[in-house]
């Protein structure tokens, strides 16, 4: 197959406009980080914002539930865990399957293993150093 140099051209003009549109882009993301740092981050809002506390108001009603958590993966566990701490009992914890373990329990196969080191993959608030393997594998 034989290329004109018409068809040559037109490659290297989208291969220019592909690059310029990336610059551009690069150089507005960095453009309004700035500005929103100006903004926001600047004159002490970001203390303000670092000093503010947590206030949990226990005055439900039975049967009665103020969060939906969605999933029993990862995340919704670490929330529900994160809840009960700070006294807030009034949640409910949502599962399409019948079983807790989202992702972990959806996707089972031979070999199957995480592609996040395990300590990275384990809670803040309850970091646990001594992992049988560095990349955490299903039973």
């Amino acid at each position: 197959m034989e290329q004109t140099p018409a068809s040559i051209l037109r490659l290297l003009l989208f291969v220019i406009c592909s690059y310029l549109l990336t610059i551009i882009s690069v150089v507005i993301g960095l453009i309004s980080q700035f500005l929103y740092w100006l903004i926001f981050d600047s004159f002490g809002r970001h203390e303000k914002r670092a000093k503010r506390k947590f206030k949990s108001i226990n005055d439900q009603k039975d049967g009665e539930y103020y969060i939906i958590i969605i999933g029993t993966g990862f995340s919704g566990l670490g929330t529900a865990i994160k809840l009960k701490q700070h006294g807030m009992n009034n949640f409910i914890v949502l599962e399409r399957r019948g079983h807790v373990g989202g992702t972990w329990y959806a996707n089972q196969y031979p070999g199957c293993a995480c592609d996040v080191p395990s300590n990275l993959y384990s809670f803040s608030f309850e970091p646990y150093p001594k992992w049988s393997h560095y990349f955490s594998r299903q039973p």
